[in-house]
């Protein structure tokens, strides 16, 4: 019951969260059109507070929500079931909150834009108004819900790796232990009288182990359980300073486009950098508050800076021999021959199941500080690099624009190879932090820095959910006439927020596989492959249950993991391939309708005065589309670790999990960044960067439209899902992995639960496209109604990315100016 009730709480608030940011969003774009009217800084201010409401939304109810159940429960495991929970939400809102808006984006583009050359955002379209409820639905319910899933996994990863590090509350004879356990690692376990380990002997001789402390509260794991925490409280407060006020320059120049956006860009940027520095000054209030000098910590026997502590020494230089047993007088027990004779003082550096030796107590805070850092490190640099690649003031998107003189086919090739290169960079910098703090403070230290980096979630998600508030926020100066300069003001602000949406899915993807990494950690802990603290320590009396390389080794050798590692590497491009045909399935629905409501109603593509489309058989189509049709790739994403951990062991299930957030990362960076880069690439087309007679409506833009047309579900849809994809995965591993063996006791588990998968998929998936194309005929087969009434204005296009007059180049004179 405390699994299941800590899943309905992590699915609630996850849900409750979204709800917020939409509703805020919805209120925040209207009046970011009417502050337009005073400017580029009144309206980006309301557009960013809007924003900052999902940001704090995020971090706050998150927190308070982790924070709840493990005071309620007071069991780290438990918090695995609320992650589980806040990750079924975000399958729902990213991958159905994606394929919709996307359905009615493609389709209102294509139909709209290519075929009825007609603006952005024009009342004329009937998709217009599907297309702008669902920026709300994908880039702010669905990226706050992912966001969400990243910042209370990373929270509850790190709590759940504190739990088992081997600072123990209380319990003397359990340090004892882990601080002789290298000696269990270098000699392996004996067998006489039974198995035991020469540590456990160590400590229970002439209770030894009295000469250990009995540590307090802030010296034992509770300490590094409220790391997290405390830092992410840091972070909220950061956060709520810096959201409060964007600074813009009061002598910006509106018609300097460049100038404009990087201003701009600039403004947000000190936000994102400010609330950084403040995290990293609390970062060392509290490292050094809680693991500092002078403190609880330090104060114990063996923490600090003084060799105090008895220990035995070991002569590791003389090799296995100094391992050969020596039985003592009496024939009561036995131990190492290169043991020394007498104990010796130093400090307490114990090692853990998995090998890592942790350092000093003297030197806890200023590494788990420089972990925290460089995961702050990590999401401000992914930030930067995702920026490199899809502004359109740089030279990646410059390119993909450029290809348009050549065609469509040029500009989707430019644009795959763009998000095939932007991949190599955040891996590196991803291996080099799990490398790095891996080596600070083991696996622990891993999921400290998803912490550190997620730290900045506030600001970040706010900078990401402004976004879509700016771009309804244009579409409603639109419908509503309001003088061109609006239109200008809204339209720098939209570009602008094409470029932090792409921002904040690069932060996204680089948060989503530390999470993943860090919850997978904490399933391997839980899985019994390795032994655990307990298992390790036993009592005095009766010794370990366990011992040290007792572990379950997971060799690629193993046939069962190898063919898990390939299935996981396929599971991404499954997931990718299923979104994509969604969204082109839902699209063509979209576009089949949008075609006959310009053929069927009269005046229509004309904007005759009065006449209004059929917005709402378009937001229907868009919301069936996708709650249908984010099932299946729902279902595949629960079920796989579940049919690989039953069906062929634990083990099996670790190489499927490695390998899929290994692909899953590769795949979300390439799609994401692709998607931005093609819908910047149509932009600065449009803004006439490539001459005036190749902006809006000639063969150079259409080329942009159609990769930015494929972009779409690139960056929205399937890019950003797999980020779910991985978390998901994991964590339905984590609060599963229990119920399975190591090896395959329990195959036929498996092969039930596939069974049941393949067939519903295939059941399901033969009505989802019976039912898409009825939907696409019934479009087709509808007639005007002669009793219609019409009744909307016509359309006023904004000036801000439009060209001039096309001229052609024969109608010039050689002398003229033009």
């Amino acid at each position: 019951w405390r699994l299941g009730g800590a899943y309905l709480l992590g699915a609630i608030l996850s849900a409750v969260t979204g709800y917020v940011g939409m509703s805020m969003a919805t209120r925040g774009n209207v009046r970011t059109a009417a502050a337009s009217q005073e400017g580029l800084a009144a309206g980006l201010n309301v557009a960013f507070r809007s924003g900052a409401v999902m940001g704090l939304s995020v971090v706050s109810i998150g927190l308070a929500g982790v924070s709840a159940v493990y005071i309620m429960l007071t069991d780290v495991k438990a918090l695995g079931g609320f992650q589980a929970g806040a990750s079924t939400i975000a399958l729902f809102a990213r991958v159905a909150g994606g394929i919709y808006t996307k359905a009615a984006d493609v389709g209102a583009d294509l139909v709209g834009k290519v075929e009825a050359n007609i603006p952005e955002d024009d009342p004329r379209n009937p998709a217009t108004i599907a297309d702008n409820v669902g920026d709300n639905v994908g880039d702010v319910a669905g990226m706050g819900a992912d966001l969400f899933e990243s910042y209370s996994g990373s929270i509850i990863a790190t709590a759940i790796l504190g739990g088992t590090l081997p600072y123990f509350f209380e319990n003397p004879y359990a340090l004892c232990v882990f601080n002789h356990l290298k000696i269990d690692r270098f000699c392996g376990p004996f067998g006489y009288p039974s198995q035991l380990s020469y540590s456990s002997f160590i400590c229970s001789q002439d209770n030894f182990y009295l000469n250990y402390p009995t540590t307090k509260v802030w010296a034992s794991n509770s300490a590094f359980i409220a790391v997290p925490f405390l830092l992410a409280i840091t972070g909220c407060l950061a956060s709520m300073i810096f959201t409060s006020f964007v600074w813009v320059p009061s002598n910006i120049d509106s018609k300097n486009k460049s100038q404009v956006m990087e201003t701009l860009l600039w403004s947000l940027r000190l936000n994102v950098i400010g609330s950084s520095v403040c995290i990293i000054g609390g970062a060392a209030g509290i490292c050094w508050g809680i693991f500092g000098d002078n403190t609880q910590f330090q104060d114990t026997i063996g923490y600090g800076k003084d060799n105090n502590l008895l220990m035995y020494g070991f002569d590791f230089a003389a090799g296995l021999a100094s391992c050969e047993p020596q039985f003592l007088a009496g024939g009561n027990g036995i131990l190492p021959v290169g043991l020394s004779a007498q104990p010796v003082l130093g400090k307490y550096m114990p090692l853990d199941s998995l090998g890592f030796e942790f350092p000093a107590g003297d030197e806890v805070s200023w590494r788990i500080f420089v972990c925290i850092v460089i995961g702050l490190y990590l999401g401000v640099t992914i930030g930067y690099l995702t920026e490199y690649f899809t502004a359109g003031n740089f030279s990646p998107t410059k390119g993909i624009g450029q290809s348009g003189e050549y065609g469509a086919g040029a500009v989707v090739i430019q644009g795959l190879g763009v998000g095939m290169l932007s991949t190599v960079m955040p891996l590196l910098l991803v291996f080099a932090v799990i490398v790095g703090a891996y080596n600070l403070f083991g696996t622990y230290g891993i999921s400290v820095a998803a912490v550190g980096m997620l730290s900045t979630l506030g600001v970040t998600m706010a900078t990401d959910a402004y976004g879509p508030v700016a771009d309804n926020a244009g579409g409603i100066a639109e419908m509503a006439e309001l003088p061109s300069s609006v239109r200008d003001t809204t339209d720098a602000l939209d570009a602008l927020g094409n470029t932090t949406a792409a921002t904040g899915k690069g932060f996204s993807n680089g948060s989503a596989v530390l999470t993943a990494y860090a919850l997978l950690t904490a399933l391997v802990q839980d899985s019994g492959l390795a032994p655990s603290p307990l298992q390790l320590v036993g009592t005095p009396l009766t010794g370990p249950s366990r011992v040290y390389d007792d572990s379950g080794i997971i060799s690629l050798i193993d046939i069962y993991v190898v063919a898990s590692v390939l299935i996981g590497i396929m599971l991404p491009f499954l997931f990718g391939a299923l979104t994509m045909l969604a969204v082109s399935r839902a699209a063509q629905a979209m576009i089949v309708e949008v075609r006959r409501q310009f053929r069927d109603i009269p005046g229509l593509r004309e904007g005759r005065t009065g006449v209004r489309p059929e917005h709402t058989k378009c937001v229907a189509i868009s919301t069936r589309s996708a709650i249908i049709e984010m099932i299946i790739p729902g279902l595949i994403a629960i079920m796989s670790p579940l049919i690989i951990g039953f069906g062929f062991g634990i083990r099996a299930m670790v190489g499927l999990l490695v390998a899929a957030i290994g692909s899953g990362y590769m795949m979300g960076i390439l799609m994401s960044n692709a998607g931005g880069a093609w819908d910047n690439a149509k932009k600065i087309t449009e803004a006439g960067q490539f001459g005036p007679h190749n902006g809006k409506g000639s063969e150079w833009h259409k080329a942009t439209v159609a990769g930015d047309t494929v972009g779409d579900p690139f960056k929205d849809t399937s890019g950003p899902s797999m980020n779910i994809l991985i978390k998901l995965m994991t964590v339905f591993g984590l609060v599963t992995v229990g119920l399975m063996n190591p090896d395959l006791e329990d195959g036929w588990i498996g092969l039930i639960l596939f069974l049941v998968t393949v067939l519903f998929s295939l059941l399901f998936g033969w009505w989802t496209l019976v039912r898409a194309e009825k939907i696409t005929q019934e479009a087709r087969d509808v007639k005007p109604d002669p009793n219609r009434k019409p009744d909307a204005p016509p359309k006023v296009m904004s000036p801000f990315y439009a060209t001039g007059p096309y001229i052609p180049p024969e109608q010039m004179r050689g002398e003229s100016q033009m």
